[in-house]
This record gives structure tokens, C-alpha cells and sequence, in this order.
């Protein structure tokens, strides 16, 4: 009944002209960075009667956000603990895949080759995320498929924070394309090579029935064209 109703939603939606009310948008906090804030703004732009709403949350906290009718649209890491794809009571569709690209201090010897693969990191002592953690579980989990466990030297839950321990000569790191790092830390950038290359998957998700509505098709293309733009940003 509940997706019934969102579908029927959705289908008055697309009857009118303009816009109004209330269009919460939440995520987890690289899309909360760089993909809802121009999304939202747009939309702004282009609907002033929309009262668009941004909130960062974690992927857990976005499903339970859509279930409480508290957010319209969700852009979410896939991690062990998501809902299935198939879960009833949400629409999920891939959005993109994210690569992760290896992070070194600016004067490491991989810095000066053509072609690098998360293997070649492999001695390196490693930033991670705390255990139990989304990013934690990302790093070790693209470390084992390439043939390693990382030998984890350093803990950071925050990209920046892991940037610094890397530009002191202090091991490397993973960090997903779509995180644009400071210029102000002494680090390298490598888009890795080699099949496949890591990656995170990035899903939006509604609730049952209500993909189709207008805004949501809108917003998601906003986002994507965000990403094609920071996927293609040389490093």
C-alpha cells in the first residue's frame, strides 16, 4: 500500500508545473561534500518555491531516514550492512562506481612510475579507518582482493586527518575519486591500474514507488553530471 501510494505521488508530480514544499536530500559525508551541495543549489535556482533541505548522515541513517518519511532521496555507500538491492520497502539504483586512488607522500619512488597497482603498495605501512568502520572496511577489503592484508600502522576517519600522517613519510592511503584533498599537504595522487581497479558503489535510493517522481529524476541527474566532472578532474 505504502508504495502504492508513493507511486501515485509521483505520478501527480509530474502533472505540475512547478515545484513547492519541502525536498530533503541526505547523504553520507563525501556526497554530502561534493554531490547534494551543487545539487541542491540547482535545484534551488531553478525552483524557488522548492525549500530544499540537506542532510549528512551515515548510510544506516539515510535508509532509516527514507523509512521515517524524514528524506526524499538518499545517495549512499554500499557497505555489508546496506539493505539489499531487492529490499521491499526501498528503489535503489546504482549511480556510479567510485574508484580509489592510492595516496603517498609527494617524494615516494611509485610517484615516478607509469604504471601502479594497489599491489605495489603492498609493504607500505597503511592509514585505515578505525575497525568497524565503512572506511575501514573498504581499504582492507581492496587490499585482500589484490593479493595482501595491509599492515595497518595508523588510524583516521577523516581524509584530511589521513592526509597528514601521509605527507610526513608515514605510510599510505586510499581515497575514493570524488574527495577532492587539499593542495596544502605534501602528497601524491595515483589513479591506480590493473583489473579491477577498487572501487566504492554509490546508490540512490528512495523509497518503494517513489524513483519516478520528477525531482528525484532531476536531482539524479545533477549528481551524476558532478561526478562525470570530478571523475575527469586530473589528479
Amino acid at each position: 500500500m505504502r508504495a502504492q501510494w508513493e507511486l501515485a505521488q509521483s505520478e501527480l508530480a509530474e502533472t505540475v508545473d512547478e515545484p513547492s514544499g519541502p525536498y530533503t536530500l541526505c547523504g553520507f559525508s563525501t556526497a554530502s561534500t561534493q554531490l547534494l551541495p551543487y545539487a541542491g543549489k540547482t535545484l534551488r535556482d531553478r525552483h524557488p518555491r522548492l525549500r530544499v533541505r540537506l542532510v549528512q548522515a551515515d548510510p544506516a541513517e539515510c535508509f532509516r531516514l527514507l523509512q521515517m518519511e524524514e528524506a526524499d532521496l538518499a545517495l549512499v555507500m554500499v557497505t555489508a550492512d546496506s539493505p539489499p538491492l531487492d529490499d521491499l520497502r526501498f528503489d535503489q539504483q546504482l549511480l556510479v562506481d567510485d574508484p580509489l586512488d592510492l595516496v603517498v607522500p609527494a617524494n615516494h619512488p611509485l610517484t615516478s612510475r607509469r604504471r601502479v597497482t594497489l599491489a605495489d603498495a603492498a609493504d607500505e605501512p597503511w592509514v585505515v579507518g578505525t575497525p568497524g568502520g565503512a572506511y575501514h572496511q573498504l581499504t582492507v577489503t581492496a587490499c585482500v582482493a589484490a593479493g595482501f592484508t595491509p599492515n595497518i600502522a595508523h588510524q583516521a576517519d577523516e581524509w584530511e586527518t589521513g592526509a597528514a600522517i601521509v605527507s610526513q613519510d608515514m605510510g599510505v592511503m586510499l581515497v575514493p575519486r570524488l574527495w577532492l584533498l587539499s593542495s596544502e599537504w605534501a602528497v601524491t595522487r595515483i589513479r591506480l591500474s590493473g583489473e579491477p581497479v577498487p572501487a566504492r558503489k554509490i546508490v540512490a535510493a528512495t523509497r518503494k514507488g517513489a524513483a519516478r517522481h520528477p525531482l528525484v529524476a532531476e536531482t539524479l541527474e545533477l549528481v551524476k553530471a558532478r561526478c562525470e566532472t570530478l571523475h575527469s578532474t586530473p589528479p
